[in-house]
């Protein structure tokens, strides 16, 4: 299942509609819908930054059930292992040495402990694990850049992470009004 796209909006078959409308007259059909759950929209796009930027730019002062459009980077198992890996490859490739950052995870990852079992790992371990080997300052107030982890149920019962690394007003509400270069 490829996606890059993650589209959040308020609940109902009617909002849904509505955002695929709003989609399609702001950037056209040049997308693939993975997958439609309730308030989650997967999309495959040719680049998930230009499509946020233009979706964005489009929406700006308009009413909207979009909560979010976060574009992805890497999908993979939500091992921490593999989260932190990464995360901490785009997070070195993407951040300027001289610019602050976080790390945000929206949901919980998994280590496999020594009987080969699946364990849940608290989010601040995971946040943690995440952040150390990037060697960039951390503000947690005003960050510059965002290391954004996000768990997406993907049938019933599989789940995946997503690993985006952008300037933090990327991964704001829509309706919020900064928009700029995502990278």
């Amino acid at each position: 299942m490829e996606f890059n796209v993650v589209i959040t909006y308020e609940p109902g078959e009617e909002n849904s509609n509505w955002v695929f409308s709003q989609i399609n007259s702001c950037v056209g059909s040049s997308y693939i819908v993975v997958k439609v759950r309730s308030s989650i929209i997967l999309l495959n796009v040719q680049n998930p930054y230009t499509f946020w930027y233009n979706l964005k730019l489009c929406l700006q002062g308009k009413d909207t059930p979009i909560h979010r459009i976060i574009p992805v980077d890497a999908v993979v198992d939500p091992l921490l292992d593999r989260v932190v890996k990464v995360a901490t490859e785009y997070a070195l490739r993407r951040i300027p040495e001289n610019e602050t950052y976080r790390v945000t995870l929206h949901g919980h990852l998994y280590s496999i402990n020594e009987s080969g079992r699946l364990t849940k790992v608290h989010s601040i371990d995971a946040v943690k694990a995440i952040a150390e080997n990037i060697y960039r300052k951390v503000s947690l107030k005003n960050p510059q850049w965002v290391v954004y982890v996000r768990i997406i149920p993907v049938r019933r019962w599989q789940i995946v992470a997503t690993v985006s690394v952008a300037r933090a007003f990327v991964f704001k509400n829509v309706r919020v009004g900064e928009v700029g270069e995502p990278i």
